[in-house]
């Protein structure tokens, strides 16, 4: 008897070579229908007609008499015009689309533009650019691709050029315009999302919240993309319906109609009620578990002032299975923020309390000497309550009563105004003190009148003062980038742009001190007594005296016997925003520090560049080579890495984290009893069990906590009586909770614990006691608490081709066995050289196209991969499959697009 197994397949026997045979012709067949894409294609005009709605877009709009014009920090100029070319002559030719100035000369980047649409993404690419010196022979003349984003709001300066090598040959320039959206109802056209809280005006004003799409997992494989005040901004991955603010994006489904369903219509009301800020979303798409409903929406917003980074989380269905609830934790949604601080439009938190313990200033000015004080009293002669005032012959006239009520003008300046001052001399008003608050490195670059107060006007009842103050100084670039990541697991546009953020990494209350690390050959160009001083995205926090000029980011200094700084030497300034290098790696330039002493001709710079690395914690500076006039920094940090999705036992109610093995044992915790914790709500107690089935744990790096979500039995919440439980448990140095549950149906519960004990799992240190930074950690009270986190360091290998090398080998190995056996007929060996011959074809397809290469190592991929998250950014679940130097390979220009 044969001792080959048969397979009956459609009432046919097959052999384990023939199921080879299928599954190879499968996965080729797979990938020829995968090439030829609708959602990617080609228009020779200015419109095309996007497949999922058939909306159509016409960019003609765009269309300059002129030229639109961008400027480089290098101050190269781009000009291009859309739908049509330039009205005047490039490097001596006509008809030409874009064309770029440097250092007077002319380049050609193209002489035409064609419209290209992918998976939602619009971008105009121009062609037949001049001959590049650093070109390739793929690309051996100047590119430039125009991305084209939709914006509902009309910027200043819409448009954005994208970091570049000087001998780069291909430019990217972002265009933010209403042109490249879908279409906005008229009742959602307001630039107005507010609510007021008190009758004295005092408003939550979420409209700072719309200028991106935020993306959470539905723990399931899909993703809600998630839009606040405005719809959601249509781009790659993100074509949700026309109006809708909340939609769910279904990466597998291949019904176009199907892949993004509308959870909820765009809403620019929140509704305030019961101390809880929310906006409700309804939709017009019935609900899949109850057609008579409609599906619906509901973001809570919670107030947490420390978060600067916030991102809404997915907490599950409520009773009906129709509606579905969201927690938006962020600063916008807290009452009372720090005295003498404010939040810009950025989200940025302006603090200038310091300056509140600073003593009373006098400023003379036409023969008068005021007394003025910043948040605080002025002391004598003003009155108890006087934030300014002057005195003349003996008497004290007060200009306005103190308050530490920060405020922004309509250009985004801060100010104070002091008022209810004595009476003016008509009698009928009353005066007043405005003080406007002004960037150091702006107003007094290259000056030694860094800090210093400067009386404008005093007249028409008003004293008018400049405060000239580092501490003004706002986040004068954008501390986020984002890069196109594949999620999916065939390759087949799942992915969507995830956000490089190193917003929390600022800290406007101390600057970082860099440790030096540099090669044996560079270390004689530093003293020993050097030391570094830095801060990210900002410029130096005005500390140590340290001499560098007003506005810079990074100051070398030495340091004397005393440990005062001297021989201050600038190097660089914040004018380049964050560039993502790669999937793992973003870089800041600092520009613009003093002349370099090698060649005076240039001036001092710097390169920080952070890579994601979740065992480092917020990491450390580290100055790594020094490149002539350039200073290297490397910094390894979690804060960009990506959530991970953490397993969890029931039985012994431990969550581990698979890829550094780091434990936690909530039964151990200090702020549980054996794994329960008990809360008072109303005149009932409710006994929460952390330890259960169904828990989904998820690191957030960015806001140093883990998310921990579940339900809890609770009679009267829907037919199955389960209310959804958001915990987040965050790193801090003190222990104590709160709880927020839903007024409306009780069935949704956000519990926030801070404890101490979470921060090793996440490779963080406790904040110091009377230590302030702009992490989440607080500093107050100190609290004994029991670590329930052990380390035990899992080590993963794997080829750096993933395993489609395993996959080679045991074809092999089947052909080597079946040729051995002494039972393979004539049939069968033949049947064996075909299944090699198609093999060895598939696999030479695969070896021309990177992306069909990509999706077989995909297939036969193991898990333990050198590089896995199973989350991306806001708790997307993913797989983040990467080359083993995580570097872009030759066709990784594409990610910019």
């Amino acid at each position: 008897m044969s001792n080959q197994r048969r397979i009956g397949i459609c009432g046919a026997t097959t052999t384990p070579i023939s199921m080879l045979v299928i599954l190879l012709a499968f996965i080729c067949s797979a990938t020829a229908g995968d090439d030829a894409n609708q959602l990617d294609f080609t228009s020779s005009d200015c419109t095309l007609t996007e497949p999922v709605y058939g909306n159509k877009f016409d960019f003609s709009k765009l269309h300059s008499d002129l030229a639109h014009v961008v400027r480089s920090v290098s101050n190269d100029i781009f000009e291009f015009n859309v739908c049509s070319n330039l009205t005047f002559q490039c490097n001596n030719e006509s008809n030409v689309a874009a064309c770029l100035k440097r250092q007077g000369k002319e380049y050609v980047l193209g002489r035409k533009h064609e419209l290209h649409y992918h998976n939602g993404k619009m971008y105009l690419k121009y062609l037949n650019g001049a001959k590049c010196e650093n070109g390739t022979k793929d690309h051996p003349n100047y590119q430039l691709h125009v991305i084209l984003n939709c914006d509902y709001t009309l910027d200043n300066n819409p448009l954005q050029i994208t970091s570049f090598a000087e001998d780069t040959c291909s430019f990217y320039i972002n265009y933010d315009t209403p042109v490249a959206c879908l279409s906005i109802p008229d009742d959602a056209q307001s630039n107005s999302c507010s609510v007021p809280y008190t009758n004295t005006g005092n408003t939550f004003d979420l409209m700072e919240l719309s200028d991106v799409n935020y993306r959470t997992t539905d723990r399931q494989g899909n993703f809600f993309i998630i839009n606040v005040c405005k719809p959601v901004l249509y781009g790659e991955n993100t074509m949700c319906p026309a109006g809708s603010s909340i939609c769910l994006f279904s990466p597998k489904e291949t019904d176009l109609k199907k892949r993004f369903i509308n959870f909820g219509n765009v809403q620019t009301q929140p509704v305030y009620k019961n101390e809880q800020l929310l906006l409700i979303h309804n939709s017009s798409t019935p609900c899949a578990g109850n057609p008579k409903l409609n599906y619906s929406s509901i973001v809570n917003f919670h107030c947490d002032k420390n978060v600067l980074n916030a991102h809404p989380e997915y907490v599950g269905p409520e009773q009906d299975g129709c509606t579905h609830q969201f927690n938006f934790i962020t600063p916008l949604a807290c009452k009372n923020l720090k005295p003498c601080t404010a939040r810009t439009t950025s989200n940025e938190l302006l603090d200038l309390s310091a300056l509140s313990n600073r003593a009373p200033h006098k400023l003379s000015k036409d023969g008068k000497t005021y007394n003025v004080a910043v948040c605080t009293g002025a002391g004598s002669p003003c009155l108890a309550n006087g934030g300014a005032c002057y005195e003349e012959n003996g008497v004290s006239y007060g200009l306005g009563n103190f308050n530490a009520n920060l405020r922004f003008n309509q250009s985004g300046s801060p100010y104070l105004l002091y008022e209810d001052g004595v009476k003016c001399d008509n009698g009928n008003r009353r005066w007043s003190t405005k003080i406007e608050f002004v960037c150091a490195s702006n107003a007094t670059m290259g000056s030694s009148d860094a800090d210093a107060l400067h009386i404008i006007e005093d007249s028409n009842c008003q004293l008018l003062i400049q405060y000239w103050t580092p501490l003004a100084c706002l986040e004068q670039i954008r501390c986020t980038e984002k890069i196109y990541v594949d999620n999916s697991e065939d390759g087949t546009g799942g992915g969507g742009y995830e956000l490089f953020d190193i917003t929390p990494l600022i800290n406007n209350y101390e600057n970082y001190e860099a440790r030096v690390a540099l090669p044996d050959n560079q270390q004689q160009q530093v003293a020993k007594n050097t030391k570094f001083f830095l801060n990210v995205c900002r410029p130096l926090v005005p500390k140590y005296q340290l001499g560098c000029a007003g506005g810079s980011a990074v100051c070398m200094a030495k340091m004397s016997a005393a440990g005062s700084p001297e021989e201050e030497v600038s190097l660089g300034f914040p004018l380049i925003s964050l560039a993502a290098i790669n999937r793992t790696t973003v870089e800041l330039l600092y520009l613009h520090g003093d002349p370099c002493p090698t060649d005076r001709a240039m001036n001092l710079s710097t390169t920080i560049r952070f890579r994601c690395n979740m065992r480092s914690g917020r990491g450390q500076p580290v100055l790594s080579s020094i490149d002539e006039c350039n200073y290297h920094f490397d910094w390894d940090t979690s804060v960009i890495c990506p959530p991970h999705e953490c397993s969890f036992s029931q039985d012994t109610c431990e969550m581990v984290h698979d890829d550094l093995g780091m434990r936690y044992n909530f039964k151990n915790a200090s702020f549980t009893k054996e794994g329960k914790i008990a809360i008072d709500h109303k005149s009932s107690k409710l006994e929460l069990n952390v330890c259960g089935q169904h828990r989904k744990a998820m690191t957030d790096y960015s806001q140093d906590l883990v998310n921990l979500f579940f339900t809890h039995d609770l009679h009267g919440c829907g037919k199955e009586g389960k209310m959804n439980v958001h915990m987040r448990v965050i790193c801090s140095n003190e222990t104590e909770s709160s709880f927020s549950i839903t007024n409306d149906t009780q069935c949704s519960l956000l519990y926030v614990q801070r404890t101490p004990s979470i921060c090793s799992f996440l490779s963080l240190n406790v904040v110091p006691q009377g230590e302030s930074g702009s992490s989440s950690s607080s500093s107050s009270s100190s609290s004994s608490t029991t670590s329930t986190t052990t380390s035990s360091p899992i080590s993963t290998h794997a080829t750096p081709m993933g395993k489609i090398e395993e996959a080679v080998t045991t074809a092999a190995s089947t052909v080597k066995a079946a040729i051995a056996s002494p039972s393979a007929s004539v049939g069968t060996i033949l049947g064996i050289i075909l299944s090699v011959t198609f093999f060895v074809a598939c696999v030479g397809m695969f070896a021309v196209s990177p992306a069909r290469r990509q999706r077989v190592r995909r297939l036969f991929r193991r898990n333990n991969s050198s590089v896995r998250y199973s989350t991306v950014q806001s708790s997307e679940e993913a797989n983040l499959l990467m080359e083993p130097n995580g570097e872009f390979t030759e066709s990784d220009d594409d990610m910019l697009l």
